[in-house]
Formats: C-alpha cells, sequence, structure tokens
C-alpha cells in the first residue's frame, strides 16, 4: 500500500490542512482505513484483498478535497457527487485497479449495481466502514431546532430503506437518516461496532422529546426487529 499511500499524499499537499473541511476529510479518511482494517480482518480476507480494502478506504473521499476547496461544502446537491468525482480522480492520476474504482464510486450511492463477487465485497466493506466513522463522529445532541420527526421519515424504516439525502431538511432528518443507515449495513462485525460503541441508543436518545417519544419508540422497535433477523443479535 506504499504506493497508494503515497498517490494520496501528493494529491492532499495540493490542499491547505489548515482548512478545517480539509483536515476533518484527511482524519476521516484514515479512521475508515482503521475500520476497514477491522471489517477485513473479522472476513479473513488474503493479504491481496486486505490491502485492496484498506486502498478502497484510503481513496474513497477523494473527491470531498476539491469540493470542500471549490465549494466549501460537503453537500453533493449544492456542488458534485464526491463518489463520482473520486472516481474521476483516480482515472486522472492514472490508478488502475478497477475493482478500488468502482468501489471508490459507489461508496455514496443510495442504489449500487450488481458487481463480480469480489467487487461487491470490497464495494460493502468500504461503505460499510466510511458509515461506521459517520455514525461515531457525528454523535451528538440535537441543539437549537425543535424536534419533529416527519410522517414519512417512519415510512422509511417501516420499508426498511436507507433516508434518501434529498429528504434531509434539517438536523433531526439527518440523525434520523443515520439511523436509516442500519439498512444499509452489510457485515456482522459491522453491526457488532455500532452495538459495542452504543451508537444506535445514542441517536433514538438524541430525537426522543416528549412528543416524539412514540415515534422514537416505533422507530427503535423497527431497528431492532431488523437487527435480530437480519444479523441474527439480540439488542
Amino acid at each position: 500500500m506504499d504506493k497508494e499511500l503515497k498517490i494520496f499524499e501528493d494529491f492532499i499537499s495540493n490542499f491547505d490542512m489548515n482548512n478545517r473541511k480539509i483536515k476533518h476529510k484527511y482524519d476521516h479518511t484514515f479512521r475508515v482505513v482503521d475500520y476497514a482494517k477491522d471489517l477485513a480482518e473479522s472476513i479473513n480476507l488474503d493479504e491481496k484483498e486486505y490491502n485492496r480494502a484498506l486502498i478502497c478506504a484510503l481513496f474513497h473521499d477523494l473527491g470531498r478535497f476539491p469540493q470542500a476547496k471549490l465549494y466549501d461544502t460537503f453537500i453533493d446537491k449544492d456542488s458534485f457527487d464526491h463518489g463520482d468525482k473520486s472516481y474521476e480522480i483516480l482515472n486522472e492520476l492514472g490508478y488502475d485497479d478497477d475493482i478500488v474504482k468502482t468501489a471508490v464510486k459507489y461508496h455514496n450511492k443510495k442504489i449500487v449495481p450488481n458487481f463480480d463477487e469480489l467487487t461487491n465485497m470490497h464495494s460493502k466493506l468500504v461503505r460499510d466502514a466510511d458509515k461506521l466513522d459517520i455514525l461515531n463522529y457525528f454523535n451528538k445532541p440535537i441543539e437549537d431546532e425543535e424536534i419533529i420527526i416527519p410522517d414519512r421519515a417512519i415510512e422509511y424504516f417501516k420499508n426498511h430503506e436507507l433516508i434518501d439525502n434529498s429528504f434531509v431538511e434539517n438536523k433531526t432528518v439527518h440523525m434520523l437518516r443515520q439511523l436509516s443507515f442500519i439498512f444499509d449495513v452489510n457485515f456482522k462485525r459491522t453491526m457488532e461496532i455500532i452495538l459495542d460503541k452504543n451508537l444506535l441508543n445514542d441517536k433514538l436518545n438524541f430525537v426522543r422529546t416528549n412528543n416524539t417519544n412514540k415515534q422514537v419508540d416505533e422507530i427503535e422497535k423497527i431497528i431492532k426487529e431488523y437487527i435480530r433477523e437480519r444479523f441474527d443479535i439480540i439488542c
């Protein structure tokens, strides 16, 4: 992976690490690499595929750096699709591993095409690693906002569906979207980490108020039944 680390660091040298957004994505990248290590070890990947899993994690957010520099945002609809941009950057850099490039391109897509078995595995692994860091990093109470849970959000949970980014209008729905990541988890080890870190209960509690307790209880029941049925884990 030494070659890829040099590619990454050479690319990052074009950006100002004093920029808070740039520094955040740099740190996020290596946290995702660490999660990828954990997941890759949990499924006993051989050395070649273990390294490839780490490379996917290392490159997954390359597009975030020009996004922050040019648009001062991480909102794709206000700039460009950062997965597509990461794929474009790898092509511009002459990187030739199609499995890595495909996993990077689709790491942020709501719907992922069905590829060959190896590409599917790497695509799922980097998606899980990325979500683990997002769930862990953005783990704080909602403040300065009346917490109202739209009925449409409940429907996403009933359908076991990832909440679409276009539906995120405020901090409450943003937190609910993160909760809906549960339905896009691919590996049992990912779910074990989520539960070990208490990320699920923390986020549920952040959207509980006297007005929303009944709705949150319903969401919690749906999620925990899904985890039990999908991963055979009681939580």
